[in-house]
């Protein structure tokens, strides 16, 4: 009689089991509808933020349409005994794109805490470094609208934010050679895969040409392009195009560059000079082997002005040049990175004046050395001795904070 039972218990047991999967699956197939549902909706979500130009915020990436960046160094620097702090700038860069070929790009800068409006209070400036549209032609050729852009000569003119340069300040031929942060107004172009060759890129720019109208070329004491750049919006009286012409070569851990800038230097009482710029460099950081994360920088600037003599200095020759041997390592601590590094650097700025009253200021060399210890990629602290080789009265220690994001 139990014998018998046993197949109706089955059979019972197996209807049960039957109709319990029956409902688990109508509440997965209930899950899975209800997931479709919420996908479809992000589906549509998404496809508005596309049809109204990008989803919305503040910060975005390369594929929005609107996002900012920042940058900006504080330093404090010990020279002659004395301490100096020095809010030494904040940059904004806003970015647009306008469409899958245009993208707009700005850089307005405070320097030194602000605008002097009460003496002793600031003493700094506010700028425009960059304004312009990039508009890709081709696949390997863009159009850089007319606006204000960098003069691209030299890598840390164009690419200055504070994890480029392992120092506090930059380099010194690139505030007495190259005068950093060099921008004018103008228009070019520039590639990639030039002569289809994927490492070399290049740009062709042209814009305002220098001037000595007011006999700025005196900077800091030193005869200096640095004060012959033009005004953006007054009449200067040079009317000279200057013509910049890039070649760049990057593979694997190697990249270097030539430039080269020339102009005609005119003032208002008619007279003029060419004059011509002219930079190599070259990097390269080991990834194996006995030098293992040791990098190697060198760079080099040099500039021709025929008739210096018409400039109104006595100390300007035909010749200036400065120069940058470096070599840091790079020791890795997680996802922070610390950067000792040693640097010969130094310019001459006056030399070869074949003209009557000549005096030649000399050349200036130093030893820069510190490190820079960076906290993953958006900020980093530095601190250098920059030691003078000829005038103990220009060595400086700095220490400095810079953040990128």
């Amino acid at each position: 009689m139990k014998l018998k039972l046993i197949p109706k218990c089955l059979a019972m047991g197996l209807v049960s089991l039957f109709a319990s999967s029956s409902g688990v699956l109508a509440q997965a197939d209930e899950k899975i509808d209800n997931l479709q549902k919420q996908i479809d909706a992000l589906q549509a979500r998404l496809n508005q933020a596309k049809d109204e130009g990008g989803r919305p915020g503040f910060l975005g990436n390369e594929n929005e349409t609107l996002k900012f960046n920042f940058y900006g160094e504080t330093k404090w620097n010990i020279k002659n005994g004395a301490d100096k702090p020095d809010p030494h700038r904040f940059v904004l860069i806003p970015g647009y794109k306008l469409s899958d070929y245009a993208y707009f790009l700005a850089e307005i800068e405070i320097e030194h805490g602000g605008v002097q409006d009460n003496p002793g209070r600031f003493d700094g400036m506010l700028e425009l470094e960059q304004f312009y549209a990039d508009v890709k032609i081709t696949d390997n050729i863009s159009w850089r609208s007319l606006g204000v852009s960098l003069i691209p000569v030299g890598t840390v003119n164009q690419y200055h934010e504070p994890d480029q340069f392992y120092s506090v300040h930059r380099p010194v031929m690139y505030k007495y050679i190259i005068p950093s942060t060099w921008f004018e107004t103008g228009t070019g172009f520039f590639g990639e895969n030039l002569a289809g060759r994927e490492e070399l890129s290049w740009m062709l720019y042209f814009s305002q040409g220098l001037t000595d109208d007011q006999g700025t070329f005196d900077s800091d004491g030193d005869w200096s392009p640095r004060g012959a750049r033009p005004s953006l919006r007054e009449d200067d009286g040079n009317d000279a195009l200057a013509i910049t012409a890039k070649l760049g070569y990057q593979k694997g851990n190697f990249s270097s560059s030539v430039s080269t800038y020339i102009t005609s230097l005119e003032r208002n009482n008619g007279t003029s000079t060419d004059m011509q710029l002219f930079d190599i460099e070259a990097s390269y950081r080991f990834t194996e082997g006995a030098f293992r994360n040791f990098e190697l920088i060198a760079d080099y600037a040099w500039w021709k002005i025929d008739n210096p003599s018409i400039i109104g200095d006595n100390n300007v020759g035909e010749h200036m040049d400065g120069y940058r041997l470096e070599v840091a390592y790079h020791h890795m601590m997680g996802n922070n990175e610390l950067v000792p590094f040693l640097r010969a650097e130094g310019y001459d700025n006056s030399s070869d004046g074949n003209y009557s009253g000549f005096v030649e200021a000399g050349s200036y060399n130093y030893l820069s050395y510190g490190a820079m210890y960076k906290f993953g990629t958006n900020w980093e602290i530095k601190a250098t001795m920059r030691q003078s080789l000829d005038d103990d009265s220009k060595s400086e220690f700095s220490f400095g904070v810079g953040f990128q994001f």
